[in-house]
């Protein structure tokens, strides 16, 4: 049970903030590339309790930058998207996606103001249905080798949803391998010949025994738990007789990653991400090994 004071401090990401100087030091989910799709692709972002918006500019270059002018306070998420950046609305100052004002309509040429002003920004990278963005301080690390995000784009499905928690307890969920039992038992099969089934398929020899059924009928399984240099790694076993046990390994990369194999032909990725201290966004890619997957 962890004291309030360490809960705070685990689970606090605003500005200045231990843990969230130490999450945005890490590459982070901010948007789906679905929400970039249309003909106006800008979207709000809110993320570690900062406004942030997303746009792809007119040469299909990513920009995330603070959402409101410095000029006074107008929010750029109902700006004008232009070929290299985002105008603001109300008085037309331009912004790059390096968050660089490139242009005040407003102002005499001899004023010369437009080099003294510029938005915070953020490195982008897009891969697999997801976009990352950097908000730590220097050069971005090299987003994480993990399958995700190396496997072609035809074989993963990007997902996210919004929940009404901390960061913390969401990867706390997701790392628990008990809770599937009952949160995720199903009160029937699913066909594992079918895209949905195959999620649900058990690691169990080279048997196609859905794994909801080993959930239901075995809901205690021996778990341990080890200490590796990306994290945790959870192994929960469930022994199903004498010669046979369903083993389930969880890996949680820190900070805020975790990797399930779901199968020998799926694995599920996921990030808990924090909008502020009490929501947070549950992102996912779902990757195939086999074939690709089916995508609306």
């Amino acid at each position: 049970m962890l004291a309030p004071e360490m809960n705070k401090k685990l689970t606090e990401t605003d500005t200045g903030t231990p843990g969230g100087t130490l999450m945005r030091r890490y590459w982070q989910p901010v948007a789906l590339s679905d929400e970039l799709s249309g003909n106006r692709p800008v979207v709000p972002v809110r993320i570690f309790g900062e406004d942030l918006v997303l746009f792809r500019d007119g040469e299909g270059t990513l920009g995330l930058i603070d959402r409101h002018c410095p000029h006074r306070q107008a929010d750029l998420c109902y700006g004008r998207l232009e070929a290299n950046g985002l105008r603001c609305p109300f008085h037309g100052w331009l912004f790059d996606a390096e968050g660089t004002c490139l242009d005040q309509p407003g102002e005499l040429p001899e004023n010369n103001r437009v080099r003294h002003f510029g938005q915070a920004a953020y490195p982008c990278v897009e891969r697999n249905g997801m976009i990352f963005g950097y908000l730590g301080p220097g050069d971005p690390p090299p987003l994480p080798a993990i399958d995700s995000l190396v496997a072609p784009d035809s074989h993963v499905f990007a997902f996210k949803g919004f929940l009404e928690c901390n960061y913390l307890q969401a990867v706390e969920v997701g790392i628990d391998p008990a809770h599937a039992s009952f949160l995720h038992r199903y009160l029937q099969d699913e066909d594992t010949d079918d895209a949905y089934g195959r999620q649900f398929r058990g690691g169990t020899g080279d048997e196609d025994v859905p794994v909801t059924w080993i959930m239901r009928n075995f809901p205690a399984p021996t778990i341990d738990v080890q200490r590796t240099d990306f994290g945790l790694q959870i192994e929960a076993r469930r022994h199903l007789s004498e010669s046979r046990d369903h083993v389930r390994v969880t890996n949680l990369i820190f900070p805020n990653a975790i990797v399930i194999p779901m199968s020998k032909s799926m694995a599920i990725t996921q990030w808990h991400v924090p909008v502020d201290d009490h929501n947070c966004y549950w992102y996912a890619h779902f990757t195939s090994y086999d074939a690709p997957v089916d995508k609306p």
